[in-house]
């Protein structure tokens, strides 16, 4: 298996997966959405709320405040999770709007990603005391718990004739992609390492003239951050629960063996 970084942001990374099939690379996918502990808030004990919104309906907004998560102090590639719990406390009076920054978390290193999420809007003289319980789970179990996002599409490689009329218009296109291409006396080849699509004008020559190549065993990757974690992070525990899981089920099979 071989990866290679095409892009990466503060919270998003593009990468080329080589030498694995579809059922692995799905496996990765699935992984990361489901398999990622985070931290979320879990539970919320109300002792005062004279808002126009019910107790429920806050609380469904707290749990899905994304919360940073110190991966370096738990082992979040466990199989079983730590029951450790955060709480993070809420009081507030109106008038005025109840941010994600106003949770007082009695962990630094468990609070929420940005300050500025709106939970609720305060009228005067109205009050809003709570505590909120933040434990670690997958987002397999909800989506409270997910890290973020994972998707990925074939390589693949658009051979272009060059009896194409106008086929220089594609390969500009191609060019302000950003895509890698490679030129010959007959055609032009497009290596489409983000989405790539045809003008409309050129459909009547697909799979003549110009046609789609898919790589073998390769893959484009995205992966996209909430905030809990670093993106490069939410790969790399993905892959050692792929290891860890692999392993037990060797395991299991050797006890049947005998």
């Amino acid at each position: 298996m071989k990866i290679k970084i095409l892009e990466k942001g503060e919270d998003a990374v593009r990468f080329i997966l080589e030498g694995v099939d579809t059922a692995f690379a799905n496996a990765l996918r699935r992984t990361i959405i489901g398999e990622v502990p985070t931290f979320a808030i879990d539970e919320v004990e109300f002792y005062e709320n004279d808002s126009a919104l019910f107790d429920e309906i806050i609380a469904h907004r707290l749990a899905m405040i994304p919360l940073t998560t110190p991966y370096d102090r738990f082992e979040l590639d466990a199989l079983e999770l730590d029951d450790y719990t955060v709480t993070l406390s809420l009081e507030a009076e109106g008038p005025g709007v109840v941010y994600s920054g106003d949770l007082k978390s009695d962990d630094p290193d468990v609070k929420p990603v940005t300050p500025n999420i709106p939970i609720v809007k305060l009228a005067e003289g109205q009050k809003l005391t709570l505590n909120a319980y933040a434990r670690l789970g997958r987002g397999k179990d909800h989506a409270k718990w997910q890290p973020g996002f994972a998707y990925y599409k074939n390589l693949t490689k658009v051979h272009v004739s060059k009896e194409v009329p106008n086929w220089e218009k594609i390969k500009k296109l191609a060019k302000k992609k950003k895509l890698p291409i490679e030129e010959t006396d007959e055609e032009v080849v497009i290596t489409t390492t983000s989405a790539f699509y045809l003008p409309r004008e050129f459909e009547q020559y697909m799979g003549n003239l110009i046609r789609e190549e898919i790589v073998p065993n390769t893959f484009v990757f995205t992966v996209e951050s909430n905030g809990e974690l670093p993106v490069e992070e939410m790969v790399s525990i993905a892959l050692k629960i792929l290891m860890r899981k692999s392993d037990r089920f060797i395991n299991e099979l050797h006890k049947l063996a005998d």
